[in-house]
């Protein structure tokens, strides 16, 4: 290691555009741990730290908590298989959202009161099958012995 460029939190901080803290930070929690250190005591840091400190910032930047992060870059588990859950809890999260848009755009249309508030909040999480269920169930009310009426054929 001894012909190896060696980069300064400083300087990683101005190659990154990470904080001179956050990656002191990431430095003692052992996320981007230092390759050496200066005579003076100071952190210093292999040409594999900014590409290191690059991928747990982008990281960051798509939601994933340092836990996970710390995971992918000890290899304990794969980049692909945290993208893949992460994606897939954004996707729930997504139409959590928008059921939650959907019930709040009805309420504020028809100026709702508190009840019917509740109401639609409760509509919104019942699952596809209980809202298939109640759609059902109230065709069946209203068509109920249609089919015995003279000229009807259901």
């Amino acid at each position: 290691m001894s012909g190896e460029t060696r980069h300064t939190i400083g300087d990683l901080a101005r190659r990154t555009g990470l904080s001179v803290k956050t990656i002191r930070y990431y430095a003692d929690s052992g996320i981007v741990p230092p390759t050496d250190r200066s005579p003076a005591g100071y952190r210093l840091f292999g040409t594999e730290a900014v590409a290191r400190l690059e991928l747990v910032r982008t990281l960051r930047d798509l939601g994933l908590d340092l836990a996970t992060i710390r995971r992918v870059v000890d290899h304990e588990v794969t980049l692909h298989e945290v993208a893949a859950a992460h994606a897939d809890a954004l996707a729930v999260q997504i139409r959590v959202l928008r059921l939650r848009q959907a019930g709040l755009t009805v309420a504020a249309r028809r100026g709702a009161g508190p009840s019917e508030v509740d109401e639609l909040h409760r509509l919104a999480q019942l699952t596809t099958r209980e809202r298939g269920q109640l759609v059902d169930d109230f065709l069946g009310s209203v068509f109920a012995g249609i089919g015995d009426q003279p000229g009807y054929r259901v």
